[in-house]
């Protein structure tokens, strides 16, 4: 049992009062299930005693130095096979809670993943807003960028995603950008010497090789849903997308929960998950109505 883990009674009362949680554990097979959470952190998803769960992140020390910090059961760079590492045993979930962003190559991760779920087998994200954080001023990424990363096999940081995260950093919370402060007037986070600092920063991690924690990638959740529709028709995307939630007012992160289909068979899951985007994407747009007719009010 993970420190943390509660009865299931105690889960359930929680998870009817914590949107957040409920959407992370969404389609969590209960009392009993078998996953993965990767990136915890010293803030694991809290799960019922039933459900076992194991750490993945980019190290085994990934937590060291955060007070509480969730230990790590394994080490996966995010590119390559993922059961040698995990095992071979099928996984009924999977939790990355604002943890893509900072995965080098993003689509040899979601492979990985899938290819350790059963089928039916689910992955719920939670990912960050760029419109309402400290990437605001950064354009999204670009399905370019994905192929690029996936076809050098990044196992850390390129220098262009270090570079783009260290010059592009805002100084601006999310309670500010809700208030109407316009992100790209914030000062960048490194201040006046933001581009010499990350020139600096990405050819140090160059030269060392070493693995520098950096937002990677740029979402809206307008932008993710584009991203995966291209990124389904080179055929680099195995999932098919369950849900989408826009970001909460006063907030500054989305959700997606996407599954493992048990249909292997490439046009029938083309079908799929060109009727699970073009569903989300209108999901999208009524949430987006939504909230300009609250506004109004």
């Amino acid at each position: 049992m993970r420190p943390g883990s509660l009865s299931l009674d105690a889960f359930l009362t929680r998870r009817a009062a914590d949107r957040r949680l409920a959407r992370l554990t969404h389609d969590l097979p209960l009392p009993e299930g078998r996953g993965l959470e990767f990136g915890p952190g010293n803030n694991p998803t809290p799960l019922p005693e039933g459900v076992s769960v194991a750490y993945v992140d980019h190290a085994l020390a990934a937590g060291d130095g955060l007070p509480g910090a969730a230990p790590i059961d394994h080490a996966w760079t995010g590119s390559g096979a993922l059961a040698p590492i995990v095992g071979p045993e099928p996984h009924d979930f999977a939790i990355a809670a604002q943890v893509a962003q900072y995965v080098p190559n993003l689509l040899g991760w979601l492979r990985g993943i899938h290819e350790v779920l059963r089928p039916g087998g689910v992955l719920n994200l939670s990912l960050p807003d760029k419109r309402f954080m400290f990437d605001a001023a950064r354009p999204a990424s670009t399905l370019a960028e994905l192929v690029e990363a996936d076809l050098l096999g990044l196992t850390r940081p390129s220098p262009r995603q270090v570079f783009a995260h260290a010059s592009e950093a805002r100084a601006i919370a999310p309670d500010r950008i809700w208030a109407g402060e316009d992100p790209a007037t914030a000062a960048r986070l490194s201040g006046e010497a933001a581009l010499a600092h990350a020139y600096a920063e990405a050819s140090a991690a160059l030269a060392a090789g070493t693995y520098v924690p950096c937002h990677c990638w740029v979402f809206t959740p307008e932008s993710f849903l584009g991203l995966v529709a291209g990124a389904m028709r080179l055929g680099l995307f195995p999932f098919v997308l369950n849900r989408i939630g826009a970001t909460d007012v006063g907030g500054f992160e989305f959700y997606v929960s996407m599954r493992r289909d048990g249909e292997e068979e490439p046009t029938a899951l083309r079908r799929l998950q060109d009727g699970a985007i073009d569903h989300l994407d209108q999901v999208l747009a009524r949430q987006r109505r939504t909230a300009t007719l609250l506004a109004g009010q």
